[in-house]
């Protein structure tokens, strides 16, 4: 009996091979669509939980002086915990280290490694294929490396007992562990593994290394936290030296510990000095979100076209059912074809996923690691959700034909086709509705994205290159500063130690004599240059001088710092500490577009390891080359490293860009597909009207009269979907702007855009084949009918 289901589905797919190629097409679109994001979506939230026991092991971090979390943090840490913390089974440290380069097999290559404790490989079940994991890092110059790498070096990854040089003084490194790489994705993308020197420091507001500890078995997270803010009162709050209370002194944030999940690290929000970016979870939900509303759209477009074309099979529902065929017989034939053109869909949606990967890809710069189809819980997910989607695609289209009365089908007083256009209407509406609102949210991102680029943050960003590597330089600083400065195309130069939008964190405790305690504040190390390289805009006071001694002492704040500070009038004021305020500067944004740019001092030094050039822009491509240059005659043994301000700022956006970008690809997607099935619902009514069209003809009606008909009921649902599309869109966009200091404003005119996008695509869609019916000879369409 179901292989006979089978072979009709087959007949019946072939005899309407254009709606089914359509419906298959649409399916395969949604499903590979659905596949990628999916894929994506997977991979985000299964960050680092390959390890074992990985929801028993916690990253502990530090925040101090208010200056924000830290993913690293103390090195007495892990010692304090194994001495305090009998909830805490294994602890284990690790820090990132600078590249250096590595002899091997006679060949020099450069490395970025990692230094790790000896428990490492204990705490975390890395795959050996040689060597003992609990002992590989007991000596201090034994090394770990990945099977890629052993192959990078010697060709082989057998390489356990052999020996590298690493550094510049080529210490010798015995090799004494290879770990395999099965490409699971990770916020730790170490591939070499050196001992860790420790320094025995006993300082709680430093962050140099990434502290991880593994709780014992049923030991919970609340239980670790209580043992934290414990070793906070007792011994860090006293290396404080203050007379403020225990509980007053945690209101001002000057010390916190902070414990993520291993698994959650990947998806929460960024800390500083984390070992590489890390996800979105707001993203990762939209981005499930869009996946789930591919498929929707697709299914809509088979639930449409098989009721459309419920009159043309009505007369076999008849005669099967006056043949005796049972109803539910009926439901499972029907169930039965669309089971099969979702297998053939997802056969389809594999070839198509594989191409929108690599388009994906592209386009967003996101990665996936293990490409789409290298889990076996995926394939079973994709096949199954496959068919539960035909099925459920099936359901109504199945149970509407097989109601059908025999009596009224054979008569040939059967409207079906008519009764069900009112539940057809709905889900066009519905599938507008989602591909309006992609295109509307798509625009917005674009729009917000756009106005992030072009907002004044209070500083030009624009043409305002860092040597990174200036300290270098040593002693010809200077010279080099001057030969910079020679050049027609540069504005100014300026040495500092730090950069907006910049990783590195400088903290100083300031104090005005209105202030009954001293507050931290972001400090930024400067010399008198800074303030015309940055564009900085000086609203009162003076800015720093190399001319006046006293400057040694001087700070310039800005309005934030000021206010910060109780100082109406700033210039002039002694601060406790005996540093000056000469100046005040306008608030700018230094490190997010979320936040308020928020109180920072600027401190004068002229012994900054960065050199900052603010260059016109006619002379840049020039000046770059000048630059590489300059370099080599002053410093030839290690090339330079720039980069500019606004790539720095650039990056601050990366999450919203790949959000924008991804938006973009998938509506495309999902708006192809919505025009998929118009384009057949189009095709099926029009062959329904022909006879009308040809008497309206024969009656005068002129072929501008007929298009306009044929497109009047696609319009105005469109119209409809538009007035759904846009309070949904701009709810969700509203609360995304939410997260932005600097935001756009929602306009009428990006809902009007999206309005007449979406129309114009719409007639597009459904204009040919209303055209062709328009100009068809009504003679002909008279005779056939």
């Amino acid at each position: 009996m179901l292989s006979n289901y089978f072979i009709i589905a087959i007949r019946n797919i072939k005899r309407r091979l254009s709606y089914s190629l359509i419906n298959v097409l649409g399916l395969a679109l949604g499903l590979a669509g659905s596949f990628v994001m999916g894929s994506w979506v997977w991979q985000e939230l299964s960050y680092d939980t390959h390890f074992t026991d990985h929801e028993r092991i916690y990253r502990i971090s530090v925040s101090f002086y208010n200056s924000g979390a830290f993913a690293s943090g103390p090195e007495i840490l892990n010692t304090t915990l194994y001495q305090h913390a009998p909830e805490v089974e294994l602890a284990t440290r690790l820090d990132a280290g600078k590249p250096v380069p590595v002899e091997a097999n006679g060949r020099e290559f450069e490395e970025t490694p990692f230094h790790a404790d000896s428990a490492w490989f204990q705490l975390f079940s890395y795959e050996f294929i040689a060597g003992d994991p609990g002992t590989a890092l007991d000596d201090p110059h034994s090394v770990v490396l990945t099977e890629s790498l052993a192959e990078k070096y010697f060709g082989r990854t057998d390489v356990l007992g052999m020996s590298l040089l690493a550094g510049a003084d080529k210490v010798p490194y015995l090799i004494t562990g290879v770990v395999a790489e099965k490409g699971d994705p990770t916020h730790i993308p170490a591939t070499l593994w050196f001992p860790m020197e420790l320094s025995n420091s006993t300082n709680w507001t430093s962050a140099f290394i990434h502290s991880y500890v593994k709780l014992r078995e049923g030991a919970t997270l609340q239980q670790l936290e209580d043992r934290l803010e414990h070793i906070t009162e007792q011994w860090v709050y006293p290396t404080f030296k203050t007379d403020i209370p225990y509980d007053e002194w945690k209101e001002l944030d000057q010390f916190g510990l902070h414990v993520v999940a291993l698994g959650d690290i990947h998806l929460d929000p960024d800390m500083r000095f984390e070992f590489q970016p890390g996800g979105n979870r707001a993203n990762v939900w939209v981005f499930l979100v869009i996946s789930l509303l591919l498929v929707v759209i697709a299914a809509i477009n088979f639930i449409n076209l098989s009721t459309a074309q419920s009159s043309r099979r009505a007369k076999e529902v008849g005669i099967r059912k006056v043949m005796g065929t049972a109803r539910e017989n009926l439901v499972l034939q029907y169930l039965t074809e669309s089971v099969v053109m979702s297998s053939l869909a997802m056969v389809l949606g594999v070839g198509l996923a594989e191409l929108f990967l690599i388009l994906f890809e592209n386009f967003t710069n996101e990665q996936l690691v293990n490409g789409i189809f290298n889990s076996g819980h995926q394939i079973v997910t994709y096949i199954a959700g496959s068919l539960a989607i035909g099925i459920l695609a099936g359901i109504y289209p199945a149970f509407y034909l097989s109601q059908f009365r025999p009596a009224e089908v054979l008569k040939k007083s059967f409207g079906g086709g008519q009764r069900s256009s009112g539940f057809r209407n709905i889900l066009v509406i519905v599938q507008f509705t989602m591909s309006i609102a992609l295109i509307t949210c798509s625009l917005l991102v674009y729009q917000q994205l756009r106005h992030l680029r072009n907002v004044d943050i209070g500083l030009d960003r624009n043409n305002v290159l860092t040597i990174l590597n200036a300290k270098l330089l040593g002693k010809n600083r200077e010279a080099f500063k001057q030969s910079v400065l020679s050049r027609s195309e540069v504005i100014s130069a300026s040495f500092n130690k730090r950069l907006p939008a910049g990783n590195s964190v400088w903290i100083y405790t300031f104090q005005s004599d209105r202030m009954d305690e001293a507050v931290s504040f972001q400090t930024f190390v400067v010399d008198h240059e800074y303030l015309p390289t940055m564009g900085l805009r000086l609203i009162d006071g003076r800015n720093f001088s190399d001319e006046i001694a006293s400057d040694s002492s001087a700070v310039i704040l800005n309005e934030s710092a000021a206010r910060e500070m109780l100082l109406q009038d700033p210039v002039g004021a002694v601060l406790k500490n005996g540093a000056t305020v000469v100046g005040m500067v306008e608030d700018f944004s230094y490190q997010s577009y979320y936040d308020k740019p928020g109180p920072v001092v600027l401190k004068y030094d002229q012994e900054g390891y960065r050199l900052s050039v603010k260059v016109d822009e006619a002379g840049i491509t020039d000046f770059l080359s000048f630059i590489e240059q300059q370099w080599n005659s002053f410093s030839p043994d290690e090339p330079v490293s720039y980069t500019f301000l606004d790539q720095s700022f650039e990056k601050l956006m990366d999450k919203e860009k790949t959000l924008g970008k991804t938006i973009t690809f998938f509506t495309s997607i999902a708006v192809f597909i919505s025009c998929l099935g118009l384009f057949g619902l189009a095709a099926f009514t029009t062959t329904q009207r022909r006879r009308e069209i040809g008497i309206r003809k024969v009656m005068g009606a002129a072929i501008s009269d007929i298009v306009l008909l044929l497109n009047r009921n696609y319009t105005q649902l469109v119209a409809i979907s538009v007035v759904v599309a846009v309070p949904l869109a701009w709810y969700f966009i509203h609360h995304w702007l939410q997260n932005f200091e600097y935001r756009i404003e929602i306009g009428f005119a990006v809902f009007l855009i999206s309005g007449l996008t979406s129309v114009i695509i719409a007639w597009l869609t459904v204009g040919y084949l209303s055209f062709k019916a328009a100009i068809a000879d009504p003679v002909d369409t008279l005779r056939e009918e």
